[in-house]
């Protein structure tokens, strides 16, 4: 005999409306570990690391599957950590997970971007100054813990946007992941970004260094035809995909941002048989098991 179903319930997570300077609304879900509300932190380290994930529709559930699933392991490296999701008011019944507000909000500020682009200085502000004092009061007052290191991950033009965080405003993040960034867009307007981060910092030994992971999968830049489809379909996608070049622009800017010694550390994997969509499990699951667990990473 079947009982009626009831909505699922995450007892730790929260989700909260928060709207920017400019009156734009996020939804902002916070998730804990699964003994949040029993959590005591160790009598010599108060802090808990704290890892913020853009498109936040898209990630938030499986970022606190993985952060509960490392804190279920016996002998976890970490005790606590928290997971921030910056997303948008997507109804419940919506099929689409991605807001075309993400197109704004990802890119950076560029002479050539469309009309609904380049509002990334814009989201910068709002993470810095609404969501990220939030996030240190709901954590103070839930358990009395202060924040430790933090870390920004995104995917496309969420890597995109960490890149661009990375460059302009380094000392925001201790670490920036990085998932498949659209280095191409805007003619890789990016690169300039790079290339002033690079010798802007050249030198300066007293400055702090944040350190970068770099994630892109196998097949985003020469892909198999999938199953069924036309050959002229297949030689178009294949065509625009080796001409964004994902692949070797997430590996050229990894040599260059190695050679150049500003950032503390700095990793890079391409994850072989896995596509621009697929790759995000495993760009997400293995950022946040190496900041949460084994930090400082080592290159």
């Amino acid at each position: 005999m079947l009982s009626w179903a009831t909505p699922l319930k995450i007892g730790s997570a929260e989700e909260w409306l928060l709207k920017s300077k400019c009156t734009k609304e996020y939804i902002v879900q916070v998730g804990f570990p699964r003994d949040w509300a029993s959590y005591t932190p160790p009598p010599n380290n108060t802090s808990v690391p704290v890892i913020y994930l853009t498109d936040g529709n898209s990630v938030f559930l499986s970022a606190l599957e993985a952060l509960h699933r490392r804190l279920s392991i016996r002998g976890s490296l970490f005790s606590a950590g928290v997971i921030v999701a910056i997303g948008y008011p997507i109804p419940s019944d919506s099929s689409k997970v991605f807001n075309p507000r993400r197109a704004w909000d990802l890119t950076p500020p560029a002479q050539g971007s469309g009309e609904t682009e380049g509002g990334a200085d814009e989201f910068i502000e709002f993470i810095n100054d609404r969501v990220k004092p939030f996030i240190r009061q709901r954590s103070a007052d839930t358990r009395g813990v202060h924040i430790g290191r933090e870390a920004l991950y995104g995917h496309s033009f969420g890597g995109l946007f960490c890149l661009h965080t990375l460059f302009t405003c380094p000392d925001m993040f201790d670490c920036f992941i990085a998932s498949s960034p659209s280095i191409w867009w805007n003619e890789e307007f990016i690169l300039t970004e790079e290339a002033a981060f690079r010798e802007n910092r050249e030198g300066k030994r007293d400055t702090r260094k944040p350190s970068l992971m770099l994630f892109v999968g196998g097949q985003e830049q020469n892909p198999p035809q999938r199953r069924g489809e036309p050959d002229e379909e297949y030689e178009e996608r294949r065509k625009q995909h080796n001409e964004r070049r994902m692949i070797y622009n997430v590996r050229d800017i990894h040599c260059r941002l190695e050679a150049s010694r500003n950032l503390h550390n700095i990793l890079f994997h391409i994850y072989k048989g896995e596509d621009h969509g697929t790759v995000i499990s495993c760009s997400l699951n293995r950022g946040l098991t190496t900041f949460f667990e084994d930090w400082p990473f080592q290159n």
